[in-house]
């Protein structure tokens, strides 16, 4: 007999006795592992058990609680537990930084309950936060070293600041529902340094100068180990501390609060090196976490705080954290000049851009303001809402079935009555009964005599294809594959540029850009591809898509980055910056949207503007991989002698100026551009010409060297400039027209002054004057019907504009006789 057999057999009673205590020991473990989860989640997301337990305590115990809370919530953490474990870390660094940190936070939430701020504000840190960077980063800053207790005063003083702009900022974003994030340190810091700089007797600041020249860099001497460190000292440069172990301990605060939250800003920190690394960036710096801290709180904000975390915003978390390292490039070189530290300008600036996204994906869902909490906690918040809006739309597709079945049952007839009375709703619908109006013009123009021939009207018939913006095209191709649909966005994307919407004046522009450098053609086409992609990646409008309108940012910055390459054509690695430059101008496309669609206003070039800013600041004339032409102030007086001026080339400077709108300097370039434009609508190609002209003679007047003139480099901006006003975003009237010019005239003299803003920086004037001008002009309120500024969504082209202008103007007339 087995023994396993004699012990199944023997002492049934034990087994029983076994089978019994069996449950109670599970359940003992079970109670046990229940207890240690319990305590651990007392201490995890923003312990709100302990903040609800502190509601009745000393006001002093409760300042402790709001100082660790405000220290945490840099690293968006609202968690007394991972504030004290930061003071830790910020302690390892340097004693003298954390007293100034701890002093700054104090001053800060200490001011905002003397300014009767939000208490449940306060309590959550969200006072406190600035103040604590801004007691570091001013020790961090000081040339005099640890310890003098002098600094305390201007400590205190620029923290008692925090909540003021805090406030202030608040209001404003509340439009938008963001947050303020740490632009109220920023702001503060740097006009402390300014204030003070490198040569103060009392306060001076480290000297810090922009790059003058190329660094020496050798790949083989690269530390691997090094590379890595960097990842957490990154982390801690958030705080100013170069410490690994100091950014080691902030990790940990990060993870006993949200494990989501220390993934994205390792991961973000680790974005930063890899993209230091990508523009040659010195190794020092890079080892010094300086390239990453903006990068691992852009991820953190993107990936789960303010977007619910998904894999799509885990991805645009990625790519804000790229974004933010590049133009955090761009940044620190143009504030050098000034002798500024970049602080976390770069991620401010990123995640309000990529906050401001509009998109129809709906697993893209920033959270209000008023639910955000920390990841975990948002997820949850999301799939709730995400559950009972699925709920709701079965019910309510559940209601319009029943009301169908009830409504094929009953037979209804009868016509509205329209009385005096309704003039208001008359009012409210005369812009669709105008639309209405102009689309069956062509239907009623059939019924009437027409003395021209059958051939003749057959011939207008085919001319009218090909004019305007193609409307019926665009009908016959939505239900074609997306492929050839896609042909046709690019090609309205590339006219798009010069307010066309015609498919075949941009294969026309295409042209001219083989006639100008095959290679630019290339990179041009490139971006607007790249762009238009993006867009419909991250869900925009499929209707603003489809005219182009994600597009024609796209092609400018392909252009002009080929434009101002120093490395010449065919340069192949150079498509590379291309797509990623190009990738970004959706992203400012959807945000400017955001905030321009508050007056009704375009987002113009803009987009392109600071898209190829930032990357001309980022790269430079040093840049290793990408070096960028030269540019430079003007040093001297012109040397210009009147009788030298030649009048040929004066006169052709208006097509070049035309054709400068893209870059092209080529005058049968530009004349090949104003063909295209005549094609799709002949006021626009006169107003170009006229724009252009202007530019010329504004040039003269400010004595501007001849060769410039030549190149058109005076014309484009008033070139564009008199489009948008006669005739596209107004309706075209004599008035318009005569606005119009002075809009060019303004366009020209604001373009000199930007040409010599920018070339302090070494960066070119791009469209900048253009946008300005015409943004400023299209915020003109007047009382004369005569300049009637058209709604966004009736913007076509000049002609369609007039007719839809006209027609509300009859139908105006029309409801006040009656």
């Amino acid at each position: 007999m087995e023994l396993g057999e004699v012990v199944v057999a023997e002492l049934p009673g034990e087994r029983q006795l076994y089978t019994e205590q069996k449950p109670s020991t599970q359940d003992l473990l079970w109670r046990s592992g229940n207890r240690i989860h319990q305590v651990f989640g007392y201490l995890r997301g923003e312990m709100k058990e302990y903040g609800e337990w502190m509601k009745n305590k000393p006001l002093m115990v409760q300042l402790v609680d709001w100082i660790l809370r405000g220290t945490s919530q840099v690293m968006f953490v609202n968690n007394p537990l991972s504030g004290l474990i930061i003071l830790v870390g910020i302690f390892i660094q340097s004693p003298w930084w954390m007293l100034t940190g701890c002093t700054g936070t104090t001053v800060s939430t200490l001011t905002a309950l003397a300014l009767s701020q939000d208490r449940s504000v306060i309590a959550a840190g969200l006072h406190g936060y600035n103040g604590i960077l801004v007691g570091l980063l001013m020790a961090v800053f000081s040339d005099k070293g640890d310890y003098y207790w002098w600094l305390l005063l201007p400590v205190a003083v620029i923290s008692m600041a925090c909540p003021i702009l805090s406030s202030a900022l608040g209001s404003i974003f509340n439009k938008w529902d963001l947050p303020v994030f740490t632009l109220p340190f920023n702001i503060a810091v740097t006009l402390y340094l300014a204030a003070t700089g490198h040569y103060n007797p009392f306060f001076p600041t480290t000297l810090i100068k922009p790059v003058a020249s190329v660094p020496n860099i050798t790949w083989s001497t690269i530390n691997v180990p090094l590379l890595l460190q960097s990842i957490p000292a990154g982390v801690g440069q958030v705080y100013g501390c170069e410490n690994p172990w100091t950014g080691g301990i902030f990790l940990v605060a990060l993870l006993i609060s949200s494990p989501l939250t220390c993934l994205h800003a390792a991961i973000g920190s680790t974005v930063g090196m890899f993209a230091a690394l990508s523009i040659a960036s010195p190794f020092d710096s890079i080892y010094l976490g300086l390239h990453n801290y903006n990068c691992a709180l852009a991820c953190v904000a993107i990936g789960g705080m303010f977007y619910a975390l998904t894999w799509q915003t885990h991805l645009l978390a990625l790519g804000c954290a790229l974004f933010c390292a590049y133009s955090g490039a761009a940044l620190a070189n143009a504030l050098s000049v000034f002798g500024l530290p970049l602080c976390t300008w770069p991620f401010c600036f990123s995640a309000l851009l990529f906050l401001l996204i509009n998109s129809d994906n709906p697993a893209i869902y920033r959270i209000p303001l008023c639910k955000v909490t920390y990841p975990e906690a948002n997820l949850i918040f999301y799939l709730r809402m995400k559950r009972r809006a699925s709920e709701s739309r079965r019910e309510e597709q559940k209601r319009k079935e029943e009301k169908l079945s009830i409504d094929s049952k009953i037979s209804t007839g009868g016509t509205p009555l329209c009385t005096p009375k309704n003039r208001h709703s008359q009012k409210n619908n005369m812009e669709n009964i105008v639309d209405a109006k102009i689309e069956t013009k062509g239907e009623r123009m059939s019924l009437k005599q027409s003395p021209l021939s059958k051939a003749g009207k057959r011939v207008c018939r085919a001319v009218e294809y090909i004019t305007g913006d193609m409307k019926e095209l665009g009908d016959w191709l939505k239900d074609k594959p997306l492929m050839i649909r896609f042909i046709d966005w690019v090609l309205r994307g590339i006219s798009q540029v010069m307010f066309v919407n015609n498919p075949l004046s941009g294969l026309i522009v295409v042209a001219g850009f083989l006639v100008q450098n095959p290679w630019w053609t290339l990179t041009g086409c490139l971006g607007t591809v790249v762009s238009t992609l993006t867009a419909l990646i991250l869900g925009q409008d499929r209707s603003a898509i489809a005219a182009g309108l994600y597009g024609y940012n796209g092609v400018l910055v392909g252009l002009l980055m080929a434009v101002f390459s120093a490395k010449g054509d065919y340069h192949w690695w150079f498509l590379l910056p291309v797509a990623l430059v190009s990738m970004m101008c959706p992203v400012f496309t959807s945000a400017l949207g955001s905030v321009f669609c508050k007056w009704d206003l375009p987002v113009f070039t803009l987009p392109f503007n600071l898209a190829l800013t930032l990357y001309l600041a980022a790269s430079g004339p040093h840049n290793l991989f990408f070096p960028t032409t030269v540019i430079q102030p003007a040093r001297a007086t012109p040397n210009i002698t009147w009788a030298d001026v030649e009048m040929p080339m004066l006169l052709q400077s208006i097509p070049v100026g035309v054709g400068q709108v893209y870059g092209c300097d080529n005058p049968w370039t530009g004349g090949i551009f104003l063909i295209a434009l005549f094609i799709s609508s002949p006021l626009i190609c006169l107003h170009a010409a006229i724009g252009s002209a202007v530019g010329m003679l504004a040039a003269l007047s400010l004595a501007t060297p001849f060769n410039t003139i030549y190149s058109g480099l005076w014309g484009y901006n008033s070139s564009l400039s008199c489009i948008a006003i006669g005739g596209m975003f107004y309706a075209f009237t004599w008035q318009t027209h005569l606005l119009a010019i002075a809009c060019a005239f303004f366009s020209a003299y604001l373009g000199a002054a930007v040409t010599n803003m920018l070339s302090v920086f070494g960066v070119p004037s791009g469209t900048w004057s253009f946008c300005l001008s015409a943004l400023t002009f299209l915020l003109i309120s007047t009382n004369n019907s005569a300049i009637y500024k058209l709604p966004l969504s009736k913007v076509t082209y000049p002609e369609a504009n007039r007719a839809y202008y006209l027609k509300m103007k009859k139908h105006e007339r029309s409801c006040c006789e009656v």
